[in-house]
């Protein structure tokens, strides 16, 4: 049987470290630590920050929820929202010269979700969507350079 943790936190950027100190307790509880830790927090917390901000504009009134635990040697993090659903698995991430040739603002989040979990998929359901994103723990599991 799997154990899930999990927080419900309003669509407020100042709720982001509880969200990435949520994480990162439950990854120790789990036994996840060091550099592999910090990129899912990382990961998490990219993705939370794009939910909070670009589907519901910082609006105090809605949540999301984060929702953790671990099925064999895989970690899983699914991200429930309410808002409209971005397609997070179909996205191509633009290059970084790209980025910083056009001075963009942003840009990076989506890419470093995808450099840094093994799994990512978005779930529609009748009244939410879900961002789940798996890591894999296994001995190939390392950390970015």
């Amino acid at each position: 049987m799997r154990m899930k943790a999990y927080l419900r936190v309003r669509c407020n950027k100042a709720y982001l470290a509880t969200i990435r100190d949520f994480v990162k307790s439950r990854l120790a509880d789990l036994e996840i630590t060091g550099p592999i830790s910090n990129q899912i927090v990382l990961a998490v917390d990219e993705a939370c920050a794009n939910c909070m901000i670009h589907q519901h504009q910082c609006d105090n009134y809605s949540t999301i929820e984060v929702v953790i635990y671990r099925e064999d040697s895989t970690l899983y993090t699914e991200i429930k929202d309410t808002g409209k659903a971005f397609p997070l698995h179909e996205y191509q991430p633009q290059q970084v010269s790209d980025i910083i040739q056009s001075r963009g603002k942003g840009g990076m989040g989506i890419s470093l979700i995808h450099k840094i979990m093994d799994e990512i998929e978005v779930q529609e359901r009748r009244d939410y969507y879900v961002y789940k994103l798996g890591k894999h723990l296994g001995k190939t599991s390392t950390p970015l350079a």
